[in-house]
């Protein structure tokens, strides 16, 4: 089933190469790391103290307007070890700024949290197997600030399933409850403030397909399972949702339905979290059966922005290429055109978009990890590639405001990877 596989499908999009876009210079400059911190973390049962060393030597930096990038020195005890790790997906809260994701082997699979005062140095909240581990799978795939605290969302093995915390280091697991977070295969993809106070979104998986779901909670603590209307979650063309924030009429969600390798992108409002309508599909915006997603969204730029991928411009070849849709209102839709030297030509996705005081910056995936920033949401520019940085079996898949002044998240190989920008002064 297609669902199933794309939870580990990132491992198959590693490359490395170097691109880069000669519309805008690119300058480096050298910035000094600090020698090391030192950070008590807990869990529910553990308590320990993690020693982050991050190497005095200097970090290459790429010039861009009104800022620069540059990567954090990779730590094994914190980023490495046994298996891989991956970050997938970072918010402000707790000391600073939260980074989720899982690690471990293929047979084996954990939920993992770090956490960061500053977006530079990084700790790892220990593990905790009563609350992060358990047979089969463990995936955090979307952190927000909520709840209590902070509120993890993914999946425990064929179930969705949902973490708490007060603070970012001490984390607990809402006991599971089948009513809520299924038995058969459901997953949440991401969640946000909004509603009646946290919406996740997802999927639902069964032996006829796919089915687009939501979930709504006051309190981080407690979950409901908005109601299956086969008209606005469910049809033969397999919808799911990908990403949710708050704007438009009250929330939007982003996603793509129909088979593997001939997705179109989706979009669904909603007041409240509870109440859901599908944007109605215009073949002209959100494609028809030709391998288009949308991945994230947020609101910024005329009113709502979502990014993602597309090959329609390609079709023969099955290359993809990035791509980025606005709408004022979170109703009405219009693609960004497509501009090969801005978006790519062969292997580019974007995979997470933040609005800024400055515009719109969005991560993701060109021959390595990858920037693309706009004043609007309307016009848009890559940041120059530069393989120290950028380079390496690198991928990018969330960003947030926060530390010095942006903070990305992703994986390099089989290691965690953070990236941050600092804004000129």
């Amino acid at each position: 089933m297609r669902r199933l596989s794309i939870l580990l499908a990132v491992a198959a999009m590693l490359a490395a190469a170097a691109c880069g876009n000669a519309d805008i210079e690119a300058a480096s400059t050298t910035t000094s790391q600090p020698a090391a911190t030192t950070t008590n973390t807990t869990t529910s049962s553990t308590t320990a103290t993690t020693t982050t060393t991050v190497p005095a030597a200097t970090t290459t930096v790429v010039a861009q307007i009104a800022g620069v990038w540059a990567r954090v020195p990779h730590d094994e005890t914190v980023f490495g070890g046994d298996g891989y790790q991956f970050m997938e997906s970072v918010a402000a809260g707790g000391p600073g700024l939260v980074a989720v994701g899982y690690f471990g082997p293929g047979d084996d699979i954990d939920a993992v949290v770090w956490t960061s005062p500053d977006g530079v140095t990084w700790s790892r909240v220990p593990h905790d197997e009563t609350v992060f581990g358990g047979d089969d799978y463990q995936y955090m795939f979307s952190v927000t600030a909520g709840g209590p605290g902070l509120v993890a969302v993914g999946s425990d093995s064929s179930c969705a399933a949902v973490w708490t915390s007060p603070d970012g280091f001490t984390w607990s697991r809402v006991p599971h409850d089948e009513t809520v977070f299924g038995d058969p295969p459901q997953r949440m993809k991401s969640v946000t403030a909004g509603g009646p106070g946290l919406v996740a979104v997802g999927e639902h998986v069964s032996s006829d397909g796919v089915d687009a779901a939501v979930w709504t909670s006051a309190d981080g603590l407690t979950w409901s399972r908005v109601p299956h209307d086969e008209t606005v979650f469910g049809g033969d063309d397999w919808p799911t949702m990908e990403s949710v924030t708050a704007g438009g009429p009250g929330l939007v969600a982003v996603g793509y339905a129909g088979p593997s390798n001939a997705t179109y992108a989706a979009v669904w409002t909603s007041p409240d979290g509870l109440t859901w309508t599908r944007v109605p599909h215009d073949e002209t915006v959100f494609g028809y059966y030709n391998n288009l997603q949308m991945y994230s969204v947020t609101a910024g730029g005329p009113g709502v922005v979502a990014v993602g991928f597309d090959n329609s411009w390609d079709e023969s070849s099955q290359r993809f290429a990035a791509a980025v849709w606005t709408s004022p209102d979170g109703l009405t839709w219009t693609r960004v055109p497509h501009d090969e030297t801005v978006f790519g030509d062969d292997y580019q996705r974007m995979r997470s978009v933040v609005a800024t005081d400055s515009g719109l910056v969005a991560v993701g995936y060109d021959d390595g990890a990858a920037v693309w920033t706009s004043p609007n949401g309307l016009t848009w520019t890559q940041v120059p590639h530069n393989e120290t940085i950028f380079g390496g079996h690198s991928d990018t898949h969330s960003v947030v405001a926060g530390g010095p002044g942006l903070v990305a998240v992703g994986f390099d190989g089989h290691h965690a990877a953070a990236w941050y920008w600092t804004p000129n002064q």
